[in-house]
């Protein structure tokens, strides 16, 4: 069961996705705590997911009257941080690099934006309540299986989120005015680019 919870805690995390373009974004221009502050929202949240899934409770939450609400939801999201992204990277190029090494947000404040980034992302919703499911029952006794389950996601998706934070705040520390700048850009393209799979996804869906 362990090992079970592993693997679905880094299949939730690793692949590329709007939660660790912005993790990677943030931990570039602020570090490795603004990167992990935002990737632990994310855990809190794919912990909650497989509780939900293992108690066989998900179907309310992926019902089809709620999938249209939260991706319209997540679209606006995404459009909101792409846009401030694409806003702030030319400010880059006319600062001081050595004066940007505070995080571009809070620790709470990047927290935050994990949990709304994750709850609101129907790709996380499918993986965790379409696709788990037809795979068969999670657990056949979750009184007794659900704590190892739990533990095995925690440390998956924390660990993902420690080593990709750690990796690129190694990178960031030789970080220049338009590295910066290019991961604003970069960052906020790719941001749009998902708002726009998302919402393209969804009308196709819908007819």
């Amino acid at each position: 069961m362990f090992a079970t919870g592993l693997t679905l805690g880094l299949g939730a995390a690793a692949p590329i996705g709007p939660v660790n373009i912005e993790m990677a974004r943030r931990t570039l221009l602020g570090g490795f705590r603004a990167g992990f502050a935002l990737g632990c929202g994310a855990v809190t949240v794919d912990v909650t997911y497989a509780i939900l899934s293992s108690l066989s409770l998900g179907r309310w939450v992926a019902h089809s009257a709620l999938k249209t609400p939260i991706a319209l939801a997540g679209f606006l999201f995404l459009v909101y941080l792409g846009v401030q992204a694409l806003r702030s990277a030319p400010n880059h190029l006319r600062s001081d690099p050595l004066s940007s090494g505070r995080p571009i947000a809070s620790a709470g404040g990047a927290y935050a934006t994990g949990i709304v980034m994750t709850l609101l992302n129907p790709i996380t919703l499918v993986f965790w309540f379409v696709e788990l499911p037809t795979q068969g029952a999670l657990t056949q006794d979750s009184r007794y299986d659900l704590p190892m389950i739990c533990a095995g996601v925690f440390i998956g998706t924390l660990g993902w989120v420690i080593a990709f934070s750690g990796l690129l705040g190694i990178l960031g520390r030789r970080r220049r005015n338009w590295h910066l700048a290019a991961a604003d850009g970069l960052g906020g393209v790719m941001l749009l680019a998902l708002a726009v799979v998302g919402l393209w996804h969804l009308w196709r869906t819908s007819l």
